[in-house]
Formats: C-alpha cells, sequence, structure tokens
C-alpha cells in the first residue's frame, strides 16, 4: 500500500498530474460550452416549430405519418395562396376589414411553424428510404454525441503529460538502478507504476465521456436511445443492429482500450528511449501518422495500434460513396469495418500490448545484469512540424467601426456613392464580379479589389456603404480536379481614403465532420446558407445577411465578436428592404411595412401603410401606396405625416437625391420627379 502511496503522490503532486488534470477538464468543458454548435443550427433557431411538429411524427415512419405530410404540405401551400389572395382583395375594395382580419389571423396560425414543417420534412424524406431501420428524433444531441471520427487531442496531450515521466524522469535523475536493487524496486515496482496508469487513464477515460454525454443531455437532449443508429444520417448506410445508446456506450469501450494502449505504448517507449523528447515525438507519430498520411478514411480503423479505438466512431459506419465529377463515377471514400475485421485489428493490438508490457516488466527485472551500456550513436532527429489549425466555426477579426451613417436600400444592393466616388458592380469578360469605383469629378475608373484570383476566389454582387468605408464579400474556393468547393466566407472592409483593407467577418466552409480538440467544424447547414446571401450590411456590432433558407428568405444577424448567429426574422417574398443604421424596414406577408429596432428587439408595424415596393431616405419613406393604386407617397420619418407626390399610377421607381425617376403604369412612359417642389 505504501507503494501505492508514493506513486500516487509522485505522479499527481510531484509531476503535476493533478494540474495537468484540471486544467484539461477546464479546457475541455470550456470549449464545449462555448465553441460547440449545432449539426443542424436551423434545428435550434427554430426549436419551438420543429418541435410542434416532430412531436406529432417521432418514432416509427407508418402510412399515418405519409398522409400527415401530405396533407399539411397541402394545407400550408394553399394558406400561402389564400393569404396573399385575402390581402389583394381587401386593399382592392372587395371585402371589409373585418373580414380580412379574420381570414389572415387563421392563415397566420396555419403558417406560424412553417419552417417547422420543412425541417421534420426534411427527416422524412431521409426516413422513407429505409423505414426499417429509421426513425423519427431530434438528431442534434445524438449528432453532436456520435457522428464525428475525430480524435481528442487534449486527451491525448493529458496521457502523454500524465505518463511519459512514469520511468523518464527515474532515467534522466539517474535513479533507475538505485530503485532496482531495493527489496520491492523490480517486478513488484514496475506493475504498481502500470497498475496506476492504468486505473488514472481509465477513469479519466470514463469521466470524460460522461461529461460529454452530460453536456450534449443538457444542451440538445438524448432522448430515444433506443432507436436504431441508422436514425442519424451519419450512420445511414451501416448495417450495424445497434441503439443509439448501446453505440455510445461500445464507443466509449473502444476509446477506452485505445488509450490503455496508447498508455502503453508511452510505458514501452520510456523504457526503451529513456528519453522525454524521443518518446514524445515516437508515440506522437504512431498516433497522428496514420490519422493523417492514411488516404482512405476507413484505413486507420484497420491500421493495428490505439488509433482506430481512440476514435472507435468508425468501426459503426457503412460503406459511403462521392460521385467523381472527373471520371464521372462513384468513389469509395469510406470502406466498412467488418466484425471480422474488427477481431482480427484487435487481436493484433492486443497481442502487441502484452509484447509491450512483457518488454517493460523484463527490462525492469534484470536488476542484477545490468551493465553500463554503451553510448548510442546519436540519432538526428527528424523534426516534424504537426501544424494542427484549430477550426475556429467563426472567425471574427477585431475591428472598430464606426456609427453607420445614411441609409440602405435593397434596391440598391449592388452600388454606393459619396461625395467623391462611385461604386458599383459588373462582370468581366470571364462572367465574374468585379467591383469598379469611379471618380466623380475625373472620370477615371479603377477595380476596388486589385487582386481578387478569380480562379479561386468569387466576389459576390452585393456591396455595402457606409460614407467612410465600402464593403464587400468574397468567397473561397478550392478545386480538385474539374470539382469547385467553397471553403470560406468573408466580408471585407475597404478605407475609402487609403483603400487599406480590413477582415470585418470570416467563416470557414469546411463540411468535413470531424472534429479538432472536440469542436465541430463547419457543416453543410451553415455553409449553404452563405453560399445564398445576396446582399448584407453591417452596424458597430453586427453584421446582417440576406440569404435563403429551406425556402424562405431570412435576415440573420451574427455578433462581430463572439460570432453568435441568430435569424432575427422570414419573409416569405423580399420585396423591399432598408436599414438606416438601427432599424430595419420591410414588408410583410400582409404587404405592410414593419419596423425592426436592432437594439431593442422591438417589432411595430406602420398602421394603413401598405405597399409592395419602398425606398428609404434620411427624411422620408418613399413608396408605392397599394391602397391609392399604387400612387408615389411620402412618409416624413419625424412626425409620420404622409403626403402625395404623383396622381398618376406608377409601375416602378428609384430614387437619386433630389429626384425620383419613375415609369406611369398606364402609358410606361419614364418621368422624373423633383421632389422638394413635387412638380414633374
Amino acid at each position: 500500500m505504501s507503494i501505492w502511496k508514493y506513486e500516487i503522490k509522485k505522479m499527481l503532486l510531484l509531476h503535476k498530474g493533478l494540474l495537468f488534470i484540471c486544467l484539461y477538464f477546464f479546457l475541455s468543458i470550456g470549449t464545449m460550452v462555448i465553441l460547440d454548435e449545432p449539426a443542424n443550427p436551423e434545428v435550434e433557431m427554430n426549436r419551438m416549430q420543429y418541435r410542434f411538429y416532430l412531436n406529432q411524427v417521432q418514432g416509427p415512419y407508418t402510412e399515418e405519418t405519409e398522409h400527415f405530410f401530405t396533407s399539411e404540405a397541402n394545407k400550408i401551400s394553399d394558406a400561402k395562396v389564400a393569404l396573399q389572395r385575402v390581402t389583394d382583395n381587401f386593399y382592392d375594395g372587395y371585402i371589409g376589414e373585418q373580414e380580412f382580419l379574420t381570414s389572415s389571423d387563421s392563415l397566420a396560425i396555419i403558417l406560424k411553424n412553417e419552417v417547422g414543417f420543412q425541417l421534420v420534412y426534411n427527416q422524412y424524406v431521409y426516413v422513407r428510404e429505409n423505414p426499417d431501420n429509421r426513425k423519427f428524433l431530434n438528431t442534434n444531441g445524438w449528432d453532436g454525441l456520435l457522428s464525428n471520427d475525430s480524435l481528442d487531442f487534449l486527451f491525448i496531450l493529458l496521457v502523454l503529460l500524465l505518463v511519459t515521466p512514469i520511468f523518464c524522469y527515474e532515467f534522466e535523475s539517474k535513479m533507475d538502478a538505485l530503485l532496482l536493487t531495493v527489496k520491492k524496486g523490480a517486478k513488484t515496482h514496475t506493475l504498481c507504476k502500470i497498475g496506476l496508469v492504468f486505473v488514472i487513464v481509465s477513469l479519466l477515460c470514463l469521466v470524460t465521456a460522461g461529461l460529454r454525454y452530460g453536456f450534449y443531455s443538457f444542451k440538445y437532449g438524448l432522448e430515444n436511445g433506443d432507436y436504431p443508429l441508422q436514425s442519424l444520417s451519419y450512420f445511414g448506410t451501416s448495417i450495424k443492429d445497434v441503439t443509439l445508446l448501446q453505440s455510445f456506450l461500445w464507443i466509449t469501450i473502444g476509446k477506452l482500450l485505445g488509450n490503455l494502449c496508447f498508455a502503453t505504448l508511452i510505458l514501452f517507449a520510456s523504457v526503451c528511449f529513456k528519453k522525454y523528447a524521443i518518446t514524445l515525438f515516437s508515440c506522437t507519430t504512431v498516433v497522428l501518422l496514420p490519422y493523417y498520411g492514411l488516404k482512405l478514411e476507413s484505413s486507420k480503423f484497420l491500421w493495428p495500434g490505439p488509433l482506430g479505438f481512440m476514435v472507435s466512431t468508425g468501426f459503426f459506419r457503412g460503406n459511403e460513396f462521392k460521385r467523381n465529377l472527373v471520371k464521372d463515377q462513384m468513389e469509395l471514400i469510406f470502406r466498412e469495418v467488418s466484425f471480422t475485421s474488427w477481431i482480427i485489428v484487435f487481436t493484433i493490438t492486443f497481442s502487441l500490448c502484452v509484447v509491450m508490457l512483457i518488454v517493460i516488466l523484463h527490462k525492469r527485472t534484470n536488476v542484477w545484469i545490468v551493465q553500463h551500456r554503451k553510448r548510442r550513436r546519436r540519432l538526428p532527429l527528424l523534426i516534424l512540424v504537426l501544424g494542427i489549425a484549430v477550426s475556429m466555426l467563426v472567425g471574427c477579426n477585431s475591428f472598430n467601426g464606426v456609427m453607420i451613417e445614411g441609409t440602405y436600400n435593397y434596391s440598391s444592393k449592388g452600388s454606393f456613392e459619396n461625395d467623391k466616388y462611385r461604386f458599383y458592380m459588373e462582370q468581366t469578360e470571364f462572367g465574374n464580379n468585379q467591383i469598379v469605383f469611379e471618380d466623380k469629378t475625373s472620370g477615371e475608373k479603377h477595380n476596388l479589389v486589385r487582386n481578387p484570383m478569380t480562379s479561386l476566389t468569387q466576389i459576390g454582387a452585393p456591396i455595402y456603404g457606409d460614407g467612410t468605408y465600402i464593403y464587400y464579400m468574397k468567397i473561397d474556393f478550392e478545386k480538385i480536379g474539374f470539382q469547385e468547393s467553397a471553403t470560406r466566407f468573408s466580408v471585407i472592409g475597404v478605407d475609402i481614403t487609403r483603400f487599406n483593407e480590413k477582415i470585418i467577418f470570416e467563416k470557414k466552409l469546411s463540411t468535413d465532420k470531424g472534429t479538432v480538440l472536440g469542436l465541430v467544424k463547419g457543416n453543410t447547414y451553415v455553409a449553404s446558407f452563405y453560399l445564398t446571401v445576396s446582399a448584407f450590411f453591417l452596424d458597430e456590432s453586427s453584421l446582417y445577411l440576406i440569404g435563403q433558407s429551406n425556402g424562405q428568405t431570412e435576415i440573420r444577424k451574427i455578433n462581430r465578436t463572439t460570432g453568435a448567429m441568430s435569424v432575427l426574422f422570414r419573409i416569405p417574398v423580399l420585396r423591399s428592404f432598408a436599414f438606416d443604421g438601427r432599424t430595419i424596414y420591410f414588408v410583410d406577408e400582409k404587404s405592410q411595412i414593419v419596423k425592426y429596432d436592432t437594439k431593442t428587439d422591438i417589432m411595430t408595424s406602420i398602421i394603413d401603410l401598405v405597399t409592395r415596393d419602398f425606398i428609404l431616405t434620411d427624411t422620408e419613406l418613399l413608396f408605392l401606396n397599394r391602397k391609392d393604386q399604387q400612387k408615389i407617397y411620402a412618409m416624413n420619418l419625424h412626425d409620420s405625416t404622409i403626403r402625395k407626390l404623383t396622381e398618376v399610377p406608377v409601375l416602378s421607381f428609384r430614387y437619386n437625391n433630389p429626384y425620383i425617376t419613375y415609369i406611369g403604369k398606364i402609358d410606361m412612359k419614364e418621368y422624373q420627379l423633383f421632389i422638394d417642389s413635387s412638380s414633374n
């Protein structure tokens, strides 16, 4: 017992093991709490709507489920058409206000949970492909817990720091020979060290698994653990007959075996090399070299050693294919690991561990024949630069912006001008977008983005200006053969006075399912939204993106400091949109203009102001009055007084201070109106 107490004290206190353990759990929990993102962010952004429909179909696929989705899809589609018809009839004077309110309110209730229906419908499409082993459930929790083939690099580092000094400390301090001469300094002492390492590593592995289970259970919920593993699309092609909870338990056992094997490898390298640096280098290489070096992802699970078991998730995946656009054929990207292959890998790995333990005991028990060994020839150390890039979900650069001045209108998203320059988007001969700025005095034109690398970078069509800065967005691509994939979305700010660039916002669009330090990389749900962004604007702290999701236009707000994203609101059809630096103006499904205060999150409808097209100026809101035959009206932003600007119906109009240019609806001719005098 005294040997155990001494070794525990030495491992946890003398070697600072307790400090490393506390630091590991602090970092591990911190990264999960702060940087974890759901596998499907849309579900979390629309939790109530999603739950509304999921609760009605949760469980196995049935004929009733089929009828439910068919009828609900028709109901939502009919409600959209009916709401538009009722709105048009009301403003055309065919129905009264009371009838309009009654009808529109009942239809709005049907459309309230439309986004949630679309999310559950996407899951329905997946489940009905193979209803025998797939069920409806909230997948975010189980996806976060199971759906990745990644190494926990923090845990690997912890095991290295805890286990390496066990023997290396004695060799470095020249105490190894002395310890082997004492009564219990031979086999008993070595077995005590090995046993202590196994117990500590096992406890840490189990506690880590428990913390992860608790975290995902608390944040997303881990209900329906008895559902088949194939209910998660990540394991959709698997033929393993296991449940979600059983998979988690087996994966935990596999990781436990892998980490014990890794600890054994460290002990073996310690008694063979007797040096910290060589031990750390060799053990890390044994794990990371096949992890990053093997071409086929499933090969690491057929590689004898600790690597496959330290990941373990891949043992439950099925055969996966991806179409090669160059060869126009399907290529295998993951080969399912059969039970026979698992047995063979386990047997070889277990045998290697037994051999390593025998060698450790042999080298630590030959006390009386220990001789002064010849100085080994110094081997050249191979320098391995392992650049482990932490895949941040959102990277936001510090930017001290000023308060936004002026107004932004969706109709002029492709241009901006100040007193000196006019900025606008034009297409090059290769079909790519390029931002051009023109000097108003000299008429000279120059490209704003001087080296866009058009083959690998796409400049977005929308631009945004606030007087001091002009902002544009770009998407970086990587090209493999003839196939291109988006890798990064960025918003760049350019100082108009000095033309210096700053990165305002940056988001990695990788759709890999692996993780680094337990952090989930970007996924297809997030990436697909960034690829649909049609406009953007920003204030002093947040970035606002207008894009498509689930068939609707969404306005999302992103905190440029924390990277937190939220959906502000959805617009079925985006007609007109404006922003004055604080308040967002848009047209809702009833053709009413709605104001949204970005500071207080208060949304207010402008009563009796009905339109489909409007333009926001510094002092007024210009709009086509739906209640007066589409004539142009102006509402003062300060006192809300309304005045008529034209006596004829208008088809469309644009504003270029101080003139309004419009096309008459009757004669289709173009007119210009000087807004101050209200004369044509």
